[in-house]
């Protein structure tokens, strides 16, 4: 059997470079030219796009039997769930959706240095969304 595990950019919501400086600078790696790679969708139509794209890809290369975990998030103070997108993607592309994992979280006094607050500003829940092929 084989297993994919990828976390796709939410929207527009997350700067990876701005959150993940320190990091880059510590590996020798330009931040700015790491982010003008990431695909960041400013719409949902635009992230659905991208990602049914993603999709495709991964249903070439996934083996008979393979499956995807698909992690993602709410978005936009949890109006926009985005494994409730990411389903009809995957089906759309030729996967069986096998099930959801919802993690809800609850974050510690540091998040707030971020401005994250426990289920009312960023992203509070991650989800799982397993495929098979």
């Amino acid at each position: 059997m084989q297993l994919t595990v990828t976390s796709p950019p939410f929207l527009n919501v997350v700067q990876y470079a701005a959150d993940n400086w320190l990091r880059c600078w510590f590996n020798g790696i330009d931040a700015e030219k790491v982010a003008e790679k990431i695909t960041m969708a400013k719409t949902l139509d635009d992230w659905n796009a991208v990602m049914g794209a993603v999709f495709g890809e991964l249903f070439r290369i996934t083996r008979a039997g393979g499956c995807v975990a698909f992690e993602v998030g709410e978005v936009r103070n949890g109006r926009i769930r985005l494994d409730e997108q990411v389903v009809p993607l995957g089906i759309a592309a030729g996967f069986q959706c096998a099930g959801i994992v919802i993690n809800q979280q609850n974050f510690t006094k540091t998040s707030n240095i971020w401005g994250v607050k426990n289920n009312a500003k960023g992203t509070n829940s991650n989800r799982i969304v397993l495929f098979q092929k």
